[in-house]
This record gives C-alpha cells, structure tokens and sequence, in this order.
C-alpha cells in the first residue's frame, strides 16, 4: 500500500467510508483510499485527552505538527462517538470512559474535506504522565500554552488543532 499522503499517520484505516455531501448527509460507500484521493467529503474524530488538572495531551504526527491526541476516520455505518470510544479504548487504553462532545467542524480545505467530529475523555493526572514518555511524541498544555501556541507559533500546530484553538471547539480545562 503507498504512504498516505492525506494522513500521513493514519494507522487501522477503516475499509470503506461514507462520502457525505455539504450537509453531512451520505451520499454513498466508497473505499477510503479513493475517497482521500479524490478528496472527498468524509467524516472523522478527534479525541484530546486532559488530565485531571485540565491539561490537554497533544501528540506530534510527523509532516503535521502537534495535533490532537487520537484521531480516526469514521467508516461506513459507523457513528462519530463509536469511533471516538474506539480511539480512547484502543490508543489509550480507557474503555468506557466518559466522552465529552466539543462540536463538530465543517470541511475546509486543511482539514482535508472531513467533517470531524470532536471529543474530549479525561485520564487521571498520573496516568497522563505515563503516557508522555517520550516528549518528542507526547506533550501536556494547559489551556493558555495552547492558546499561546495557536496566536503565536501556528506552525507547530495541525491545521485542524490550529482551527479548533481558533473557532473556539477547545475550553479551557
């Protein structure tokens, strides 16, 4: 299979998604791959992970920049909360954990024509530690870190973590 040029970190991809229209109405089935390439509307989920103090847990993804903690594409059939859970329960290994929904952004042309659906879970403080092992993957901010990244260093930042900062989907913690 080639790199995925699209998400360039994208790991257990889904076989097929839905192809949504302006409205996030499905149009039809497609294979993800086709759907990426032809950059088609589609949907996805970002989780971010807080710690017990409010501090988010963003991951570095290479060619992309500081993002959100977990991300994934919704396959077909599948609802934006199941694949949220999926995320929490499969990279963080906190299954049934409570979900916050923070909103949903509309496709633009950073974000890869993805309606993604956004989500926090919250880990206890020590667990969130754990998970920053290596600091060239994982870092904690609070709520001002973050703003202050996104006003003055936007470049670190993925586009779609720069337009949640700045469209107002994150709250302080």
């Amino acid at each position: 299979m080639e790199k995925n040029l699209f998400y360039p970190d994208l790991k257990n991809a889904p076989r097929y998604l839905e192809v949504v229209d302006r409205h996030n109405a499905p149009l039809c089935v497609m294979n993800w791959e086709d759907v990426l390439r032809q950059r088609l509307r589609h949907r996805a989920t970002a989780l971010l992970i807080r710690d017990s103090t409010g501090r988010a847990l963003l991951t570095f993804r290479p060619g992309l920049g500081w993002g959100f903690s977990s991300f994934g594409l919704v396959q077909a059939g599948q609802s934006f909360e199941d694949r949220a859970r999926a995320l929490l329960r499969d990279d963080w290994d906190r299954a049934g954990s409570r979900l916050l929904p923070l909103g949903l952004c509309p496709p633009h042309a950073e974000g890869r024509q993805a309606f993604v659906a956004i989500f926090e879970a919250r880990l206890p403080a020590v667990l969130a530690a754990e998970k920053i092992f290596d600091p060239d993957r994982h870092m904690l901010l609070d709520y001002d870190e973050l703003k202050g990244l996104s006003a003055h260093f936007t470049d670190l930042l993925s586009p779609l973590l720069r337009i949640a900062v700045q469209g107002g989907y994150l709250r302080p913690g």
